[in-house]
């Protein structure tokens, strides 16, 4: 039988769960600077294929495949036992290349760190839905992608400092989870779903079948914003060398500052609050697209990092006012595997995005002012989606409310 505890969450929980939440960012972030690198270090794999992609890039593809089943054994088999075993297997796979040297076996512990990833990320998602409400839930969720958003630069940093020392001194980092873990034991508890019949949301077939599909659209624009999303911290360092800049440290501070407009639009979105769903999501895909047109009105570089922070500013609200909509959608017996669908979505934003820069490039001749451009007209496609999904956005997430009262 499931340990339910009828605790109430405060500011102890919250915090645990902002700090749990920036492990999945370090997955691939902190071995970034390391990337030339690995090349060396792992070696190739048949026919000549380089082996330190697969590296890097194995927890995201985790993340996005598991994301759902993940969210699904939280709903089954309860929040803390499956967060707490994910923190631990976190820090026991995180650190596992430290002793072992075959690169096939490197790849797949961090596969294994990605499926830990996808616990943790649906879990932090999944408990601040349960453990708060209405203000105060959204407040949390704007702390927590923006202490993620911090967090990333952090790790940044970090991982340059290890890898002075060596190629695997990075991945020491990743047992800082144990702490986590031992900090969780007394402070993560199962939340009391019970106050709110499972079956609740099911009482009219005709609500819950427009909750459903509204919750559809909500991930559909999560993947569309998670695109739009990575578009500057992905591309903005080749945007910078069309204007004379190619000193890597030069260029990676420049992308430091534009980002520094992420967590402040995350900060935002707590007083942003109340504004309707598809005003606020029109409103931060405009800001992104002034961002971009800034950067393509004026040359020289200081344009292009002014437009590139504005543009995060708007961006960086995307993630928080995606994540709320979902779980004000999901009711409480789905909030986990609901969760794990917003984190297949962005994840799966996230790989699509260079692929769909390197075909507007290769359309566009490889101009890249004209990519800004068409990256403008592609926030305005997303205005347009906004304004055209509003009503069953808005229905869809009363009819959840009425649901599950």
């Amino acid at each position: 039988m499931r340990d339910v505890s009828h605790r109430v969450a405060g500011t102890a929980q919250g915090i645990l769960i902002l700090v749990a939440a920036a492990l999945p960012v370090m997955g691939v972030v902190l071995l970034s600077p390391i990337a030339p690198r690995l090349s060396a270090a792992v070696g190739t794999g048949p026919g000549g294929i380089d082996l330190a992609p697969l590296l890097l890039t194995a927890p995201a593809l985790a993340i996005a495949l598991l994301s759902p089943l993940a969210g699904y054994c939280l709903d089954k088999f309860g929040r803390r036992h499956c967060f707490l075993a994910a923190l631990f297997a976190y820090g026991l796979l995180g650190t596992m290349p430290l002793w072992i040297d075959n690169s096939y076996a490197i790849i797949a512990s961090r596969f294994g760190l990605g499926t830990t990833e996808a616990i943790i990320m649906a879990a932090t998602m999944a408990l601040i839905g349960d453990y708060f409400t209405g203000s105060q839930r959204d407040r949390w969720i704007a702390y927590m992608t923006a202490f993620v958003a911090f967090a990333a630069t952090g790790f940044y940093i970090l991982g340059g400092m290890l890898g002075n020392i060596s190629w695997k001194a990075p991945f020491t980092a990743y047992g800082f989870a144990m702490l986590i873990f031992l900090a969780a034991l007394p402070t993560i508890f199962e939340p009391d779903r019970s106050a709110v019949p499972t079956a609740a949301i099911a009482r009219n077939g005709a609500r819950a079948e427009r909750a459903s599909g509204a919750l559809l659209l909500v991930l559909l624009i999560t993947f569309f914003c998670s695109i739009v999303f990575y578009i500057i911290p992905l591309q903005l360092g080749r945007f910078l060398e069309t204007r004379g800049v190619t000193s890597p440290t030069q260029i990676g501070l420049l992308i430091a500052i534009a980002g520094l407009g992420n967590p402040i639009g995350a900060l935002a979105y707590r007083f942003l609050r109340n504004i309707r769903f598809e005003v606020l999501l029109a409103a931060s895909l405009a800001l992104a697209a002034v961002g971009l047109g800034i950067g393509v009105a004026a040359e020289g570089v200081q344009p292009l990092v002014i437009g590139g922070f504005i543009n995060q500013l708007g961006c960086g609200m995307l993630p928080p006012l995606t994540m709320a909509a979902v779980l004000r959608l999901a009711p409480p017996h789905r909030r986990g595997t609901n969760s794990g669908g917003w984190s297949t979505a962005f994840f799966i934003g996230q790989f699509f995005s260079p692929l769909v820069v390197s075909l507007l490039v290769a359309v566009e001749g490889g101009n890249d002012v004209l990519l800004l451009l068409t990256g403008a007209n592609i926030l305005v496609c997303g205005f347009a989606l906004a304004m055209f999904l509003s009503d069953s956005i808005e229905r869809g997430t009363a009819d959840a409310a009425t649901g599950a009262a």
